[in-house]
């Protein structure tokens, strides 16, 4: 699918414990939407429907507390 943006998505399925490290350049912003189970992001928890905007932030660390999905847009 086509967006027409400056703009990286990315899906990714974690298991519960599992981790996933973010890096993020310092010109670039994030979107993490949680479309199944719950995650840690760096720390806070988010649950299905949750979404969080990320800016200046260089690594972020992403634990699934329960089995998740998630949808991870890497924006301009």
């Amino acid at each position: 699918m086509k967006i027409h943006q400056d703009a990286t998505l990315s899906v990714a399925s974690l298991a519960a414990g599992a981790a996933l490290d973010i890096a993020l350049d310092a010109n670039r912003h994030g979107w993490l939407q949680v479309a199944r189970g719950s995650v840690a992001l760096s720390g806070i928890l988010l649950a299905q429907g949750d979404g969080a905007a990320i800016s200046g932030e260089a690594r972020l660390k992403i634990a699934g507390g329960s089995d998740a999905e998630i949808l991870w847009f890497d924006l301009a």
